[in-house]
């Protein structure tokens, strides 16, 4: 396997904080895997503009959940007419 750029460690290490983090918020796990799934499956590789954006924005979001204030996370579905009977 090739050595990764800089750009790819930085993902990775900001993956790892996250994950790390994950383990003190309760619902943080699922959300943290599949944004950074989805981000992997819509995103070129060669888009640094785009993925530069995405690593600042999760940067972010990582201090924000790293505050106090944060306890964990839900998820909330909407509920369709069918549902409700």
């Amino acid at each position: 396997m090739g050595r990764h750029s800089k750009i790819q460690l930085q993902v990775l290490s900001l993956y790892k904080q996250f994950l790390r983090l994950s383990r003190q918020k309760p619902g943080l796990d699922d959300h943290i895997r599949s944004e950074f799934k989805k981000n992997a499956r819509d995103m070129s590789r060669t888009d640094i503009l785009h993925v530069e954006h995405a690593l600042r924005r999760g940067q972010r979001q990582l201090k924000m959940f790293q505050g106090e204030q944060v306890k964990g996370m839900d998820v909330f579905t909407a509920v369709e007419d069918s549902d409700k009977k």
